[in-house]
């Protein structure tokens, strides 16, 4: 009787996880992106282009989290989420790495500005903090 039991449990359990098992293109995102999508799995905003919401593979060759001639990376603050922005300060923003089937992916709020501005950085973090909220997801490691 307990295995009948162990294998019903073991079934329904595979069953849920089937039921929940998350798409990449399933995502949802924050609210202010639901304007518009462009190829792939990029966001914009409602009314403006700044600032956009970026989906991508990750392979391990990519330069994100790695400081480089072009991009600097750091620590958000926020388990592994980072803040970026190049070095002529144009692009900024924050990112982290998800995985889903087996796959990983960089997700990304990425703002367009002549300056660093510490209130497009935070609004980035908030952004993939809630993120992950919506889809319940937990960034990893990169």
């Amino acid at each position: 009787m307990i295995k009948k039991i162990s294998v019903i449990l073991i079934i329904t359990l595979f069953a849920i996880s089937v039921a929940y098992a998350v798409n990449v293109n399933d995502l949802q995102v924050p609210s202010d992106f639901s304007g518009k999508r462009s190829d792939g799995n990029y966001f914009m905003p409602k009314t403006y282009d700044n600032p956009r919401f970026i989906i991508g593979e990750f392979n391990d060759s990519s330069p994100s989290f790695k400081n480089s001639s072009m991009y600097e990376f750091w620590s958000s603050g926020e388990k592994d989420i980072f803040c970026f922005s190049n070095r002529q300060a144009s692009d900024m923003g924050a990112i982290e790495l998800i995985q889903i089937d087996g796959k990983k992916y960089t997700v990304s709020v990425l703002y367009a500005s002549t300056i660093i501005d510490e209130d497009y950085i935070n609004d980035s973090i908030n952004y993939l903090k809630e993120f992950n909220k919506l889809n319940n997801i937990t960034p990893i490691k990169p």
